[in-house]
């Protein structure tokens, strides 16, 4: 049995968990495919955790490469990190051994995307300040592919590992065919943003139908997959300091989780951008990095901290069948195969974030007897009965 993910559920996320084997500021994190471990980077550290039993399970120094990102390769035995101290290679580690198996180089400035193409245990693609995207394979003793013409570049395999998305500063999305990607590629998407945040974070749903892209502003939003129109906003949150603050989807593409200030981390349904419910727990600084189990009904948030959050033990859920094993769930009807047309070359207007970012800044710094969106306080044990309405959390 599962639990069914709704808006009664989300509310019901606690911290379970709570890590801080360093000192440093959580840079990235990463679920294995198979949702069992956790990989946590930072400038000091690779550190990999058991999902299961929330458990450290080791710990590799890396202050002699300062790594600033890091995935898992080839299943849940190795990672790949960047480095920045005294090159900017790629390399490739066994977790069991310690010891460096392959070094990928080419960037000229750090690197601070790694991605592994779902299905492909050999195949990744990297993001550098350089502004170029590498596409590597283990089978190979040089890169694959390579993307020079880029601004500010993001990447993205969607999550059957067909095509990789990329971005271009904060105005195209390119979609390309894995198996062509020396070729032009398959859909272009141009947008008209007036406002001047920058895309930090581009992903893709679970479902594959959408495409988020996260900002350095307080808002992020969510365009088509299929033909790159704009779905949904996603505001209301802080962020003074315009960091890059990691948003993320439920594995079943129902709700949007996303990292602010003061430990706060909000959530939205993704289909109409309802605004949830607003978790604060042991984080006290910007939540930077986030992470939904891909496999489990648990998610991770880091600042200095490493919390993991699951549903309280004694809440009240719809439970739901597991699926046998080998079967999966189709996410794709048949009306939505849509049949490739040419790029459109006229842009998309894009909606404005419907939010007064004086108005929630004065808002986060005064006492709110009640808040418009629910917010958990971790702090104190929920009260037993429930009479508040529907969306509604207290705040003591």
């Amino acid at each position: 049995m599962s639990i069914r993910l709704n808006d009664d559920a989300m509310r019901q996320f606690r911290v379970a968990k709570v890590f801080q084997e360093t000192d440093e500021h959580k840079l990235s994190l990463d679920f294995s495919p198979d949702g069992r471990r956790l990989l946590s980077c930072d400038h000091s550290a690779l550190s990999v955790f058991s999902s299961t039993r929330q458990t450290e399970l080791c710990q590799v120094h890396m202050h002699h490469y300062l790594p600033e990102v890091a995935c898992f390769a080839q299943q849940d035995t190795r990672a790949l990190h960047s480095t920045s101290k005294y090159d900017y290679a790629i390399r490739c580690l066994d977790l069991e051994t310690r010891h460096c198996v392959r070094v990928f180089s080419g960037h000229s400035k750090s690197v601070h995307r790694l991605a592994s193409q779902p299905g492909n245990e050999n195949v990744f693609v990297s993001v550098g300040r350089d502004d170029h995207v590498y596409v590597w394979d283990f089978r190979s003793s040089t890169h694959v592919h390579h993307m020079k013409k880029l601004q500010g570049p993001l990447c993205a395999f969607d999550p059957a590992g067909l095509v990789l998305a990329t971005s271009t500063d904060t105005e195209r999305i390119e979609i390309h065919d894995v198996r062509m990607l020396g070729e032009q590629p398959c859909l272009k998407f141009v947008y008209q943003v007036n406002d001047k945040a920058k895309w930090t974070q581009l992903q893709f749903a679970p479902n594959g139908k959408t495409m988020l892209l996260s900002t350095d502003h307080s808002w992020c939003f969510s365009v088509s997959a299929f033909d790159g129109t704009f779905q949904q906003s996603f505001t209301g949150y802080s962020n003074q300091l315009r960091q890059p603050l990691d948003a993320t989807y439920t594995p079943d593409s129902q709700f949007i989780l996303s990292g602010a200030d003061e430990g706060r981390i909000h959530i939205w349904r993704a289909d109409d951008g309802y605004p949830v419910a607003v978790l604060k727990g042991n984080n006290v600084g910007p939540v930077r990095c986030l992470r939904f189990n891909p496999q489990a009904t648990m998610f991770v948030s880091s600042d200095l901290l490493l919390a993991f959050w699951m549903p309280m033990a004694n809440g009240v859920y719809d439970w739901v069948e597991r699926l046998p094993p080998g079967e999966t769930v189709s996410f794709k009807d048949e009306e939505d195969v849509e049949k490739e047309e040419e790029p459109s070359k006229s842009p998309i207007a894009m909606q404005q974030p419907l939010v007064d970012m004086s108005l929630i800044r004065s808002r986060l710094y005064r006492k709110r007897s009640r808040s418009q969106v629910p917010i958990v306080d971790l702090t104190k044990p929920p009260d037993k009965k429930d009479t508040l309405e529907e969306g509604e959390i207290t705040e003591d």
